[in-house]
């Protein structure tokens, strides 16, 4: 290959990395707006139709260890060929839903299944392996587009929803993701040599010698740190993205704006990625993340102060605090990981990192279903989150990388 489509390669990945993450992540996070839609039409609890998010992401934390293998013995882009065919293809029978079993089905077993296939697992080894430098900013700028598939997908989705439909909606979401994702896959994604040698941010300190045994990994303390630091980030953020929709239409707002607001998030998210994937290469992971979870708490806040003061000023500001947190630890685990367990293992090490975040993911969206449904309101679940954000930044911290000589139980 010449020179120069060498230097061009691994930018074509990110590139398609960006655009694959954009239209997965945005299907996924387009949930929000359909919850209205099936609340209205089934009439069923906010706590079993939430449900179905949080098996989305049980499904996803459980099927991460083998996608791991599966990225590690054939390849990220076969793994996510096969991924983006399960994913149109089960939006498309998302139209079918009729009833809260087939609900979960599709949208939290076949839709997660296709969902996990092409994202965090498979596109976080394929850049860890492009990248040995700034493997934290490259990370950054790849998952942003996850932020802009939100910002895009919640008010097309809202859009389509008012004019045609629910049903009609998932129909052409899912056939465009067909259209779009499987041939850009086929020619966008291409390997990377394994790197061996950890990429070192510039604020962090030497690791000691990481072990590339699966078992030797699991036995050390750094390895539980990252894992609880994952559990805790979908804790701190999906049981208020999930009802933040729901929850701002509760208190008068019209759905049309709200969906607006839920994109704007989106938008920020984006730049909230970049940044501290940035700041991730400069300040220090930990650091980066914790000023991440302090945005993510602040714009928790913003949000439940509508119970207090329901003006569209709380809403921006949610939008823009949430937003630039929203996303943004999930680059940083990937970069740290990568950093403690490089080599030939990562994927199914990276596999099991990423069942923390589905536990989290399937807990917290139900958890804020049932408090509402108990309570009428859902002050409780998101001060919870809140306290996640805490939790979480400690756990960061734990698993910041020692230096050299240190031992790493």
């Amino acid at each position: 290959m010449p020179t120069s489509s060498r230097s061009r390669r691994p930018w074509l990945v990110v590139g398609t990395v960006w655009v694959t993450l954009a239209i997965a992540s945005g299907l996924y996070f387009s949930f929000p707006v359909f919850f209205v839609a099936l609340l209205e039409e089934f009439g069923w609890s906010r706590g079993a139709t939430a449900a179905a998010f949080s098996i989305s992401s049980v499904v996803q934390g459980a099927l991460s260890p083998m996608i791991g293998i599966l990225v590690d013995r054939l390849g990220p882009r076969r793994v996510m060929l096969g991924g983006a065919c399960l994913l149109g293809a089960a939006c498309v029978l998302s139209s079918r839903i009729g009833s809260l079993w087939s609900l979960y089905l599709i949208v939290g077993v076949l839709a997660a299944t296709g969902l996990c296939a092409v994202s965090w697992v498979p596109s976080g080894t394929l850049i860890a392996r492009w990248f040995t430098e700034r493997r934290s900013s490259m990370l950054g700028l790849a998952f942003s587009g996850m932020g802009a598939g939100v910002l895009v997908m919640g008010p097309l989705a809202q859009w389509l929803i008012t004019g045609h439909g629910w049903r009609a909606a998932y129909v052409v979401l899912g056939v465009g993701t067909l259209v779009v994702l499987v041939p850009l896959i086929w020619f966008g994604v291409r390997e990377a040599p394994i790197v061996t040698a950890p990429a070192r941010a510039a604020a962090e300190p030497t690791p000691a010698p990481a072990r590339r045994d699966v078992g030797d990994a699991l036995r050390t303390g750094t390895f539980w740190a990252l894992f609880f630091a994952y559990l805790c980030t979908p804790l701190a953020v999906f049981s208020v993205v999930t009802h933040s929709v729901a929850f701002a239409v509760d208190h008068g707002f019209p759905r049309l704006f709200v969906a607006g607001i839920f994109g704007l998030t989106g938008l920020l998210s984006v730049a909230g990625r970049i940044l501290f994937g940035m700041a991730a290469d400069r300040i220090g992971r930990a650091a980066s993340a914790t000023i991440s979870y302090g945005c993510t708490a602040a714009g928790t806040l913003c949000l439940l102060g509508l119970e207090i003061w329901p003006h569209a000023a709380a809403l921006y500001a949610y939008a823009l605090l949430f937003g630039l947190g929203f996303g943004a630890r999930g680059p940083i685990i990937t970069a740290m990981a990568s950093q403690l367990f490089p080599g030939r293992r990562f994927g199914v090490l990276y596999g099991i990192l990423s069942v923390g975040n589905g536990i989290g993911g399937g807990v917290a969206p139900w958890f804020g279903g049932v408090v509402h449904d108990l309570t009428g309101s859902y002050r409780v679940a998101f001060l919870i989150a809140v306290g996640f954000c805490v939790l979480g930044s400690v756990c960061f911290w734990l698993a910041r990388p020692r230096a050299r000589g240190s031992a790493m139980h």
